[in-house]
């Protein structure tokens, strides 16, 4: 222990030699056994720093492309109202884009894409339409959230996603679509949220589970990581779905299989 308190007060001793000191350092605290019964937690990952100035590069491609759990993937990004400094409350999603993507190919096989009117707070704010590109004549124009909703289910149905045992997973950028836009959304049409969405792919988790294993800040982080180039406006929940999708499959070129690393509490 001593040794790794000299390494951490000398300030040129190499960052590989404190690693090879802690790693061989014995430690003793004792840990609590977990509960069985505790709800699954996220698992933590950290940003791990890039030194002497080596780019980042990820696992290479593979040859073919592995065997997914999933049928189908459903990429989701909803757009919400918003505002700024001071958020609004409750926020309302305003557009509700999903892509249907085949678990085999990795190919986009359909669409669903739908603006949403907002019933608490009707007026778009100038930040809201800065950020989004969606205008107040847009919304007003379109169905309120149940209408929308019901829609969307439909569409799962016609494109057999629904009832037909089919295995399928949403994939997000991030939690909060599911873990909080969705249910506040519901809550708010007083409609329930289905069981199959609550739980999802995160596609930040994912990123993290293939080398370098490194948390990506954002979508636009880790479509450079991937050397792609971003398509369409940030913040277009539809074409930031694409890009999502677009990162799906390049994980999967380079060997990872899918699984579901995002839940809601109950």
């Amino acid at each position: 222990m001593n040794s790794i308190i000299f390494a951490l007060l000398k300030p040129n001793l190499a960052f590989t030699t404190c690693k090879r000191l802690f790693a061989t350092a014995k430690f003793h605290t004792p840990r609590a056994e977990p509960d069985a019964h505790a709800f699954k937690k996220h698992k933590k990952h950290k940003k791990f720093p890039l030194y002497e100035g080596k780019p980042l590069q990820l696992a290479p491609k593979v040859q073919e492309l592995p065997k997914q759990k999933f049928d189908y993937f459903l990429v989701l990004d909803f757009e919400a109202t918003c505002d700024s400094p001071v958020n609004l409350d409750p926020q309302e999603i305003i557009e509700f884009p999903v892509l249907k993507i085949n678990g085999a190919t990795l190919e986009r096989e359909s669409k669903f894409h739908s603006y949403v009117k907002p019933v608490v707070n009707p007026e778009l704010t100038d930040f809201c339409t800065e950020l989004t590109g969606i205008i107040q004549g847009v919304v007003d124009n379109s169905p309120e959230f149940p209408e929308v909703f019901k829609n969307f289910q439909t569409w799962m149905k016609e494109e057999q996603i629904l009832d037909t045992g089919a295995q399928f997973a949403f994939v997000t950028c991030g939690d909060p679509d599911l873990d909080y836009l969705l249910p506040l959304q519901c809550q708010v049409s007083e409609i329930s949220v289905p069981d199959y969405m609550k739980q999802w792919i995160n596609i930040k988790r994912s990123f993290c589970e293939i080398r370098p294993y490194t948390w990506p800040d954002n979508l636009s982080a880790m479509l450079k990581y991937c050397e792609l180039e971003h398509i369409g406006d940030l913040h277009s929940g539809v074409d930031d779905a694409i890009n999502i999708a677009r990162v799906l499959r390049d994980l999967a070129e380079r060997g990872h299989v899918f699984t579901h690393n995002g839940w809601k509490k109950t």
